[in-house]
């Protein structure tokens, strides 16, 4: 399935693990750039910046 999280606060990145951990295409969109590396390195998913 492909899910948009917009968002990658602590809810936003729990979902988006739980989601990746079941083979679910995700994209995670958020304004912090470095955030989104970290959770880029740690889970399969697609990580856009942009305002949510």
């Amino acid at each position: 399935m492909k899910i948009i999280i917009l968002g990658a606060n602590q809810v936003g990145s729990a979902l988006a693990e739980t989601l990746s951990n079941e083979k679910n295409d995700i994209t995670i969109v958020d304004e912090d750039s470095e955030r989104l590396q970290e959770l880029n390195d740690h889970i399969d998913a697609r990580a856009v910046a942009g305002a949510p």
